[in-house]
């Protein structure tokens, strides 16, 4: 016998790999974490993005009481303040809401995010807040409203 007959024997007896069968069994493994994970993941994409959309709100309504005391009064201030906050957010990146402010501004405004039709937030419903901090989220006999954390 010669040193590569003897060689390729040493080879083929110690190193054999996975079967097909291992392999499959770590692939449905894998494909069952995926699908665990999956929609926990976009829960997290969703809550994220609401969680964006509130605080963007609240410097919205910042912002509305700084130029009403600024510039003494709702009217004075309701043409600028539609033409900078009542559009699509995010602004930058895929737009998912589209806000509207009372109109015309006045002392009880309320400002309302929608979600955009056929966008991954549709189902999470609509957001609003008004002039006392109330915060609203949901659509119909499903919308909670109160100052604590409706909007989680």
């Amino acid at each position: 016998m010669s040193y590569s007959n003897e060689l390729s024997k040493k080879i083929s007896k110690n190193d054999q790999g996975f079967t097909l069968i291992e392999m499959m069994i770590v692939v449905a493994i894998i494909g069952i974490l995926a699908a665990i994970s999956y929609p926990s993941y976009q829960n997290y994409v969703i809550k994220t993005k609401r969680t964006d959309m509130m605080s963007e709100m609240q410097n919205i309504a910042s912002e509305i009481e700084s130029r009403k005391l600024a510039q003494g009064s709702y009217s004075a201030i309701s043409t600028s303040v539609k033409t900078d906050f009542a559009t699509a957010y995010p602004r930058q990146g895929t737009a998912l809401y589209d806000v509207t402010i009372t109109d015309p501004l006045v002392s009880k405004w309320i400002i309302n995010a929608t979600p955009k039709t056929g966008m991954q937030m549709v189902s999470d419903g609509n957001l609003s807040l008004n002039y006392q901090g109330i915060k609203c989220r949901g659509n119909g006999t499903d919308k909670k409203c109160g100052t604590g954390d409706e909007w989680r």
